[in-house]
């Protein structure tokens, strides 16, 4: 039962985390006009905050790709040279720092 416990909290980390996030992401990556017509690989996946929380999720589990196949990262590149920098930091965050202390926790 006590497992269970720190299982929910580190679940509540991990979506608040995704949540603050995608609510950046959003704003940097996402159109700038809410009726704007969306036609770049980048910016189709932060469209809204709850689209915006998919891809960060799947971004955190190393499927961060477009429905081509391609990385958004390379797309990221191209057009959001800036964003592309904060968005592989959060990445490295998520991946080494979050998912490694939620395991020591486990572990421990």
């Amino acid at each position: 039962l006590g497992g269970l416990t720190t299982l929910a909290w580190a679940v509540v980390l991990f979506v608040l985390i995704v949540y603050i996030a995608s609510l950046v992401f959003r704003e940097g990556l996402g159109p700038k006009v809410k009726s704007e017509e969306v036609t770049d690989l980048v910016t189709i996946h932060f469209q809204t905050v709850p689209r915006s929380m998919f891809t960060i999720f799947r971004c955190s589990f190393g499927d961060c790709s477009t429905e081509t196949g391609t990385p958004i990262f390379e797309h990221m590149l191209n057009e959001f040279v800036s964003w592309s920098f904060v968005f592989s930091v959060f990445i490295f965050f998520m991946v080494i720092g979050l998912f490694n202390v939620i395991s020591a926790i486990f572990v421990e």
